[in-house]
């Protein structure tokens, strides 16, 4: 991770707290540790950034303390990003689903909430995506981006299967706005 980062140093103690740790030590006697970016996480970069590096601000996933600060988040909160477009056209078939099982059905209005409810979660993961990809963070949005082509493509796939034509089950448009 030297390409990434930024060093931080910290003076050896005595020889009795050494521990045998000669990784990364400078000829001043100072061990040195690799950082992935800076900074407690980061909201709204000025323009497209990729958070990774000695001089790039962490980037913060979502939530205070969810801190996109090590390779292994890096690659997680990317994976996130890529599956959340999938989730929500999962919940929009669940939605459509329980609309059609209401036309046949005497307690539509047990159905008609439990469509809403489905809709909430449905628009709460949309804002989720606005807001990260407000982040301008370059490979979260790149994520979000190939997500919603794989999920795209998954709804196609599924229309096909169910032999759905029309706009029965439609991903239209941005996902906050689509009814």
């Amino acid at each position: 991770l030297k390409c990434f980062g930024l060093v931080r140093s910290a003076r050896v103690m005595d020889h009795m707290d050494h521990h045998h740790h000669h990784g990364n030590m400078d000829m001043a006697g100072n061990v040195t540790e690799e950082v992935f970016c800076l900074g407690d996480g980061q909201v709204m970069n000025n323009g497209f950034q990729i958070a990774i590096g000695s001089a790039q601000p962490c980037a913060l996933f979502l939530f205070p303390g969810w801190v996109v600060d090590t390779p292994a988040k890096y690659f997680g909160a990317c994976f996130a990003a890529f599956l959340m477009p999938t989730v929500i056209v999962l919940i929009q078939i669940l939605r459509e689903k329980v609309l059609e099982s209401s036309k046949n059905s005497s307690r539509t209005f047990g159905l008609d909430a439990l469509a809403a409810a489905w809709y909430g979660l449905q628009m709460m993961f949309a804002y989720f995506l606005m807001l990260l990809a407000m982040l301008f963070e370059t490979g979260i949005f790149l994520c979000i981006c190939f997500g919603f082509v794989a999920s795209f493509l998954l709804l196609q796939r599924y229309k096909r299967y169910k032999g759905v034509t029309g706009e029965k089950v439609a991903m239209d448009g941005a996902p906050c706005c689509a009814l």
